[in-house]
């Protein structure tokens, strides 16, 4: 089996199956399987799935053990050489797994691959991420990067300043679409990715200790999928992501360095507090200096 592609269904019956469809329709000259984890969905029951895909894995989780916790269920059960971790509101338009699959092949020094990401309106998604970094909060905070040419800019900062039209190392990407040599997972505790995070960070998490292993994270913008963004997740505390960011940083910075970094970025989303968003980000960041936790809303 060349890849399992593990495909993670909480309450999303119709656009899991939109995605499974399209896997199947679209995945060729590759021998692949697709192994689907039930999260303990009430939406429906999960036979449903097995009724209308015969060939799917499915794995019926008796708890809601998130998105790490889920995934990790999948890939006790894959017997494939490569793991593509596929978010089941992603729908292929052309044959991207064994195109990302070719280049991971190809290249030993790849530890993730990933592709472009579209919004369904065609709108490219800015997945490509720095590890959190006090400097190149202020590089952005004093406006340093206005005088860097565009494309160091692009290079040293990534994420909205990178266009996501080229191929690119990153340092972290999201888990959307995630394809990695199975062998990674010997260098894991137990073969599992980390499950420190339910939802959100988990990614970032993943990237770092993958590439701490010696590994690249690689975007290839050569093909691309389209996600439909928040569509495979219920909206959970708003202020989850920030508080796993910081415990991210936390663990592998050191408290004090989490503390100046949440420090830096309530400065620097003060400059955009036109912007509600921006402006109940920027207190979310000031409590986790002040206190280190964002009390849920």
């Amino acid at each position: 089996m060349d890849v399992s592609i593990i495909i993670l269904n909480y309450n999303t019956f119709d656009l899991t199956c939109q995605c499974i469809e399209s896997v199947i329709k679209l995945t060729q000259n590759c021998n692949y399987e697709i192994i689907l984890v039930d999260n303990a969905s009430v939406e429906c029951s999960p036979d449903l799935f097995q009724q209308k895909y015969p060939s799917v894995k499915l794995i019926k989780s008796p708890i809601n053990t998130g998105f790490t916790g889920g995934n990790n269920l999948g890939m006790e059960k894959a017997t494939g050489e490569y793991i593509l971790l596929l978010n089941s509101d992603v729908v292929l338009t052309e044959n991207s797994t064994q195109i990302c699959l070719e280049n991971l092949k190809s290249d030993k020094t790849i530890g993730v691959i990933t592709c472009k990401l579209k919004y369904p309106d065609g709108g490219i998604q800015r997945q490509c991420q720095r590890f959190p970094s006090i400097s190149r909060t202020w590089i952005e905070l004093l406006r340093i990067h206005k005088i860097m040419p565009a494309k160091m800019q692009a290079k040293v900062m990534l994420n909205g300043f990178f266009d996501h039209l080229t191929n690119i190392d990153s340092d972290s990407v999201w888990g959307t679409f995630f394809m990695f040599p199975v062998k990674l997972l010997e260098q894991f505790q137990e073969r599992k990715l980390p499950v420190a995070f339910f939802m959100y960070a988990e990614d970032l998490l993943w990237c770092y200790k993958i590439k701490k292993l010696g590994y690249r994270i690689y975007y290839l913008a050569d093909t691309s999928v389209i996600h439909y963004s928040k569509g495979s997740s219920a909206v959970p505390d708003s202020n989850l992501r920030q508080n796993n960011e910081y415990d991210f940083v936390s663990k592998n910075y050191g408290n004090t360095y989490a503390r100046l970094f949440a420090l830096s970025r309530g400065l620097l989303f003060c400059t955009h507090l036109g912007n509600k968003i921006s402006k109940d980000i920027a207190a979310g960041y000031f409590a986790l200096f002040r206190r280190g936790r964002i009390s849920s809303k």
